[in-house]
C-alpha cells in the first residue's frame, strides 16, 4: 500500500507539472488575477512553520527573509517579478546598484530621497552603517558572514555595542551617502548589500536580542503584535510611499501570519477557502498528501501557483564526528541515500527535480554528474555496505539525525532513516523546532552526525554558496552555515583564486569543477533541487513565485480583489 500511494502521490504531482504550463499555474502564476489587485483588506498568511529570526542582522533564512521584506528595505533588492526575472538585483533604498571604485575594492551608494522611518523620521546613511555593525556583534551571530570576510577591519571589529566608535571601512560623510571600503575586490558586492543585513537601524531603537521580537520599520509595514511561534500581525507604515519603493506594492491593509499550524490543516482551509480564507495564501508548499485533492478539483488546481528556486536540498554529514571523518563512511550515506523517497516525502516531482550535485543547473557553472548514482535515485545499499565494510564498518553504526519538528522534517527524517537502515546505519532522529533549528545546528557544539540542510544561494550565482557553506576558515561556534564542518586546506585555496577572477564567466566555469571536487569528498548529499506549489485563496491576487525565496510567494506583491 506504501508503494501504490507513493505511486499515486507521483501521477498526481506528474499531472500538475503538466497543467503548470496552463491556467493558474501557468507563467503569470497569479490564476489572471493580477488585474484585480486593490489597495485594503486583511490578507492572511498561514504557516507551517515559525519564524526563525525577523532582526535583520539575524535573519538568514529564506521563509523569514520574504516577510522581513514587507517590514524593512535595504540597498537594493530582488526585483517584483516571476522566474528568473525575480533572481534581478534592482536599486531599494539607493539610487542605484552602487558604484565602485578603486577595482571593486570600495562602493559607493547614495539614498533615495524622502525615504523614513515608521516614526517619520529621515533614514540616513548613519543608520544603514549602524546596521551593519550590528551584525559583528556576539549576541547575533546568525546572520551573514560577508561584513566579517569583506568589510576592511572586520575581522578585528567587535560590533557596536563593545565598540562605540564604529567600524572605520564604513563610511558616511553625509547623510545621503554611505561608502564601503573593502579588503579584496568585490565584483558583485552591489548584490550582497540586498541582505537583511543592509537594512537601517536606528540606534535608539536598537534593543539587542529583544530587537528581534520588533524591529523598526523601513517598508510598508509596521509590527502591531507579535506572539512568537503564534501570530505576527502588520499593520500599515504610513511614512511608507510607494512613489519611492518600486518594488513593494502595499496593497492590504494589515497582515496576519498565524504561525506553526498543522500543514495538513492548513491545505483543508485552503482547499474549502471558506470566510477569511478567501483571502489567504499558504506560506509554504501544498503537502504530499494533498495533492490528490487539490489536482482532482479544477476550480482548486487553478489556485496552485507554481514557482521555481536556485536552491539545493541536502544531507549534511559532520566530518568532525567519528567514524565520518572518513571519506569512505560520508560515500557510503552518499550511495546509500534513497533521494526519491526524500523528495515524495515533500510531494513527489512536483517538489523538484533529484539532485545529483550541488548547483543546481538554473547557476551558471553548473556542471552534469552523478557521482553517487543508483537506480532512480533510490539509492544502492550494496555499495554503500562494500565501503562501510572497507572502512572497518561491516556490522554497522549507528548515526544521530537533525531535522526540524515539523510534519515535513519528520517524514524526511524517517526516509532518510529508512532508507541509510537498508545499508546497516541506524538513525536516531533528533527534531529541533523550526524557530530553533538554524541557530541550535549552526552552534557546532551542538549539532549532531547528520543534518537535513539546504542552501539558497544569496543572489543567483555560485560565489555566494560554495564560499559560504565550504569554506573550513569560515566555521563559527554560533551562528555556523558550514554544517559539515568541512575543511580542506585545497578547497580553501581554490575558493580565494577564483574570489579574484574578474571574468564571471571564467569564475562560474571554477566554480563548476570547484563543486565537483567537493562532491568526491562527500561532506554533503544533494537529495532535490527545489520548486514550490503553494496554494492561494481565490480573493488573493499578484502571487507568483519567487526565485529568492525557494519558489515561494513574493508576498510584496500580493494583493486582495476588489
Amino acid at each position: 500500500m506504501r508503494t501504490r500511494r507513493a505511486r499515486m502521490v507521483m501521477t498526481a504531482a506528474l499531472g500538475l507539472v503538466a497543467v503548470a504550463g496552463c491556467g493558474g499555474t501557468g507563467q503569470s502564476g497569479d490564476g489572471g488575477q493580477a488585474k484585480a489587485a486593490g489597495k485594503g483588506g486583511t490578507l492572511h498568511v498561514l504557516s507551517s512553520i515559525d519564524l526563525e529570526h525577523l532582526d535583520p542582522a539575524r535573519n538568514y533564512v529564506t521563509s523569514s527573509q520574504d516577510v522581513g521584506r514587507l517590514v524593512y528595505r535595504t540597498l537594493t533588492t530582488f526585483a517584483a517579478a516571476p522566474g528568473r526575472a525575480g533572481g534581478k538585483i534592482v536599486p531599494d533604498l539607493a539610487t542605484d546598484n552602487g558604484r565602485p571604485g578603486d577595482g571593486a575594492r570600495s562602493w559607493t551608494f547614495t539614498l533615495r530621497s524622502g525615504v523614513k522611518f515608521e516614526d517619520g523620521r529621515p533614514i540616513t546613511s548613519q543608520d544603514i552603517k549602524y546596521g551593519v555593525e550590528r551584525t559583528f556583534a556576539a549576541e547575533l551571530p546568525e546572520g551573514p558572514p560577508y561584513g566579517r570576510i569583506w568589510l576592511a577591519g572586520g575581522k578585528a571589529y567587535k560590533g557596536p555595542y563593545k565598540d562605540k566608535h564604529g567600524l572605520a571601512s564604513i563610511e558616511t560623510p553625509d547623510d545621503k551617502t554611505i561608502v564601503f571600503k573593502l579588503n579584496r575586490p568585490v565584483a558583485d558586492f552591489g548584490s550582497a548589500v540586498s541582505l537583511p543585513m543592509f537594512a537601517p537601524v536606528p540606534r535608539d531603537k536598537d534593543t539587542g536580542v529583544k530587537y528581534d521580537s520588533r524591529p523598526f520599520s523601513s517598508g510598508p509595514y509596521k509590527i502591531e503584535n507579535f506572539e512568537p511561534k503564534k501570530q505576527l500581525t502588520l499593520v500599515r507604515n504610513t511614512h511608507w510611499s510607494p512613489d519611492i519603493d518600486s518594488v513593494r506594492k502595499g496593497l492590504p491593509d494589515k497582515i496576519v501570519i498565524d504561525l506553526n499550524l498543522d500543514p495538513a490543516v492548513i491545505d483543508q482551509r485552503l482547499i474549502a477557502a471558506g470566510g477569511e480564507d478567501a483571502n489567504a495564501v499558504a506560506l509554504e508548499p501544498v503537502g504530499a498528501a494533498s495533492i490528490g485533492p487539490v489536482m482532482s478539483n479544477p476550480a482548486v488546481r487553478q489556485r496552485l501557483v507554481s514557482g521555481e528556486s536556485i536552491n539545493t536540498r541536502f544531507l549534511s554529514i559532520n566530518t568532525k564526528h567519528k567514524p565520518l571523518d572518513d571519506v569512505r563512511v560520508r560515500q557510503a550515506i552518499a550511495y546509500a541515500l534513497d533521494k526519491d523517497a526524500l523528495r515524495t516525502a515533500r510531494g513527489g516531482p512536483i517538489a523538484g527535480e533529484l539532485a545529483t550535485t550541488l548547483l543546481p543547473p538554473s547557476l551558471p557553472g553548473s556542471v552534469s554528474e552523478d557521482p553517487y548514482p543508483s537506480p532512480d535515485g533510490k539509492g544502492d545499499p550494496a555499495k554503500a555496505k562494500a565501503l562501510l565494510a572497507h572502512a572497518g564498518h561491516a556490522s554497522g553504526l549507528t548515526l544521530t539525525l537533525d531535522t526540524p519538528a515539523t510534519a515535513t522534517g519528520k517524514t524526511q527524517a524517517e526516509a532518510v532513516q529508512a532508507s541509510l537502515a537498508r545499508a546497516g546505519i541506524t538513525v536516531k532522529i533528533n527534531a529541533i523546532s523550526s524557530s530553533a533549528y538554524y541557530s541550535t545546528v549552526g552552534n557546532t557544539a551542538q549539532e549532531h552526525d547528520l543534518v537535513i540542510d539546504g542552501w539558497t544561494p544569496d543572489w543567483p550565482g555560485a560565489s555566494t554558496y560554495l564560499p559560504i557553506v565550504f569554506d573550513g576558515r569560515q566555521i563559527t561556534a554560533e551562528g555556523n552555515n558550514n554544517h559539515s564542518q568541512y575543511n580542506s586546506g585545497k578547497v580553501n585555496a581554490r575558493i580565494d583564486e577564483i574570489a579574484k577572477l574578474r571574468d564571471p564567466a571564467s569564475a562560474a566555469t571554477a566554480y563548476g569543477e570547484l563543486a565537483k571536487q567537493i562532491m568526491r569528498d562527500a561532506p554533503v548529499v544533494p537529495f532535490l533541487w527545489d520548486k514550490a506549489a503553494v496554494l492561494v485563496g481565490p480573493n488573493v491576487a499578484g502571487a507568483y513565485g519567487h526565485t529568492a525565496y525557494v519558489g515561494r510567494l513574493d508576498l510584496v506583491s500580493l494583493g486582495l480583489r476588489k
